[in-house]
C-alpha cells in the first residue's frame, strides 16, 4: 500500500482496513496521513517505510499498539507523541515498525486524531 502526497494532502486508513506487511508514505512539500487505529494487521510486525522531504507525515495509532520508530532526521523530526499503555503488550503482539526518512520535515506518531 502507498500513500504519496506531492505538493498537497494525502489520508488513508479511516476506518476498518487492512494495510498488508509492508506500507510506503511519500510526502513531498506535502502532508501524509496514516490512521492504523482500526487497521486489522497480519500477524507479526507490519513495517511503516516514511519518507518526507520539506513536509509533515503523521501516524495514527492505538496507545495498546506496540510501535517501534528508526530512521533518520536532517534537519528534520522524527517523533512520538502517545499516552502510555495501561499494560506491557505481549511480545507475539502485532505492531508497527515505522522507518523514515526525514528531510527539513517531520513526522509524528501519535494517538491523537
Amino acid at each position: 500500500m502507498r500513500n504519496i502526497a506531492i505538493l498537497g494532502a494525502s489520508s488513508f486508513g479511516h476506518g476498518p482496513w487492512r494495510p498488508g506487511k509492508k506500507v510506503w508514505s511519500i510526502a513531498l512539500c506535502g502532508s501524509s496521513t496514516m490512521d492504523f487505529r482500526q487497521a486489522q494487521l497480519d500477524e507479526g510486525t507490519t513495517s511503516v517505510i516514511s519518507f518526507v522531504l520539506l513536509g509533515a507525515s503523521k501516524v495514527l495509532v492505538t496507545p495498546e499498539m506496540p510501535v517501534t520508530l528508526t530512521g533518520l532526521s536532517l534537519a528534520g523530526v522524527r517523533s512520538t507523541k502517545r499516552a502510555q499503555a495501561k499494560e506491557t503488550p505481549p511480545i507475539s503482539a502485532r505492531g508497527l515498525h515505522v522507518r523514515a526518512l526525514c528531510i527539513f520535515g517531520a513526522l509524528q506518531i501519535t494517538d491523537k486524531g
